[in-house]
């Protein structure tokens, strides 16, 4: 496709999305709309259940998309979808226009559904990084109050003298805590456990439900540190297998350094084999099947690292 038929294509689509007053980003919106909020009957649910291990590539890639988003409202981001979403449509556009300039329609399809994923990876990747921060967050925090609530068996005044010591996200959740019994409600256990839903870990739940134990009984108070000692372990197991959590990562790395080598060696070792690959049809084919499987390769091992977490 030549600079002139892209450029009358490309007017093409916009006066198609000017005619019928539809955005691009809109209409992408939708489509995601629907992959990532499954609509599907009782019986295509039961039968999804009954053969999970029949996961087709197109599962998996709209699997990402749903992940992606749940991360991003379990870390109150959720306006950040929409912002995610414009990069996808971008990348997208782009892949397009890549596989056009080389003359390769298959490879322009998987180019642009491949790149439209990366906003979704890295969030993926973030999120990683976003646990870390929490748990430490959540140990210094969770610390501090205990010792102070070991020390006044008041949680209310362990947690208000404390606030000045509490980052973000942590210290508007306590702060409603503290606002919450001070104006609106006397009860404590019912304040405590509308808290530990607003955090999702598993170790601060465990904690919080402690403390309510504790307005019964001031002697599980003890019992506290015990349980803001699992980030300790928590963060150790991380450090120690750290390296190993991200060993499909760097494998799927050098395997994508090879395949997008092999055409560039081609160039400079024979101009006949690097033209039978990018022009004749089977080399075509043959770029667009490598790349998918390069595409669907990172996808499982982004899924693949996860850091360990705390399970009851």
């Amino acid at each position: 496709m030549n600079g002139i038929s892209f450029l009358i294509f490309t007017l093409l689509i916009v006066g198609l999305c000017l005619l019928f007053n539809v955005s691009p980003f809109e209409l992408t919106s939708r489509l995601m709309d629907r992959i990532v909020n499954d609509k599907s009957d009782i019986q295509s649910v039961i039968k999804k259940t009954v053969r999970k291990d029949r996961r087709t590539p197109f599962q998996g890639l709209t699997t990402t998309i749903r992940e992606a988003q749940l991360i991003l409202k379990t870390t109150n981001r959720e306006s950040v979808f929409t912002i995610l979403v414009m990069a996808a449509t971008i990348l997208f556009i782009v892949g397009l226009i890549l596989g056009l300039m080389m003359e390769n329609i298959l490879l322009s399809a998987v180019l642009g559904v491949g790149l439209a994923l990366f906003p979704f990876w890295y969030i993926k990747l973030a999120e990683i990084t976003y646990r870390k921060e929490l748990n430490d967050e959540l140990n210094k925090t969770l610390s501090i109050i205990t010792t102070s609530y070991s020390r006044s068996h008041n949680i209310v005044k362990a947690i208000e003298e404390n606030l000045h010591h509490i980052n973000p996200p942590l210290l508007p959740v306590f702060e409603a805590f503290v606002f919450d019994i001070s104006y609106i409600t006397a009860d404590i256990p019912g304040a405590l456990l509308e808290m530990s839903e607003k955090i999702d870990n598993q170790i601060y739940k465990e904690w919080c439900r402690a403390v309510i134990a504790c307005q019964d009984n001031p002697n599980l108070i003890e019992t506290l540190p015990a349980i803001v000692r699992k980030f300790t372990d928590i963060k150790e197991a991380n450090d120690d297998f750290g390296t190993d959590m991200h060993t499909p990562l760097r494998i799927v790395g050098s395997m994508v350094f090879i395949n997008v080598g092999v055409p560039v060696l081609f160039y400079f070792i024979n101009k006949d084999w690097y033209r039978g690959l990018m022009y004749s049809w089977g080399g075509k084919i043959i770029l667009a099947v490598v790349l998918t499987m390069v595409f669907i390769s990172i996808n499982a091992a982004i899924k693949d690292i996860k850091p360990i977490e705390y399970s009851r």
